[in-house]
């Protein structure tokens, strides 16, 4: 006859040690799991922050775009300055690091005023925020000369810089060859005949995305 002992010693089960071992195992494998899963969602995130990065320059640039393009010089239109001729028509200039520029253009609606042309006074500048960044901003203003009017709504809050240089006549292979941070086009008596912008946004962890374009100006040609 066995003894009780014997009979327990026979019974199938796991030992403690068999138990840590396969525990250890299964949090190793979740570990590497989750790490994968963590590398994969950070990817993904960096792709889409990266994304919409892209598509916000890309839709600044084109309105920017839009509204150079269709830049022309100003006219006794929704205007109460007496003497339209003095008006500059185009101008540019540096605040600090960073451009300002102010233009007659056709871009604007003329639903808004359907007796009128549709020419507006557009505005691109940048307004400080905190941790460094700013808000680049479009002002459309339909009484042009009137700094005290016009609808101003962001395009960016996510600005680290934004800068604007104009581009003469000259020829690109000539040494003579000029771009300016500074336009006045009644100093200049015209328009440029190209403007390239730059823009700085801020990128996900502190990264930084910087686009570009260069714009003809046909009314220059």
């Amino acid at each position: 006859m066995k003894s009780p002992s014997s009979i327990s010693d026979g019974r199938d089960g796991f030992t403690l040690i068999e138990v840590l071992i396969a525990v250890s195992i299964t949090v190793i494998a979740l570990t590497m799991l989750y790490g994968s899963f963590s590398q994969v969602v950070t990817a993904k995130r960096r792709v889409e922050t990266d994304n919409e990065l892209i598509q916000e320059a890309n839709t600044i640039l084109l309105k920017m775009r839009h509204d150079l393009v269709n830049a022309f010089p100003r006219g006794n239109i929704n205007s109460r300055i007496s003497s339209p001729t003095a008006y500059p028509s185009f101008r540019g200039w540096l605040e600090a690091e960073n451009s300002r520029i102010v233009f007659t253009s056709f871009a604007g609606d003329p639903a808004h005023h359907s007796r009128q042309s549709g020419q507006s006074e557009i505005s691109y500048y940048l307004v400080p925020l905190r941790d460094g960044m700013s808000a680049l901003v479009r002002k459309d203003n339909y009484w042009i000369g009137n700094d005290e009017t016009g609808a101003v709504y962001p395009l960016s809050e996510r600005v680290l810089g934004f800068r604007v240089n104009f581009l003469t006549g000259r020829p690109a292979a000539s040494d003579n060859e000029q771009a300016v941070w500074q336009w006045d086009s009644t100093a200049m008596r015209g328009f440029p005949q190209a403007v390239q912008i730059r823009i700085v946004l801020s990128g996900d962890g502190g990264g930084e995305e910087t686009h570009s374009m260069i714009v003809a100006i046909p009314v220059a040609d």
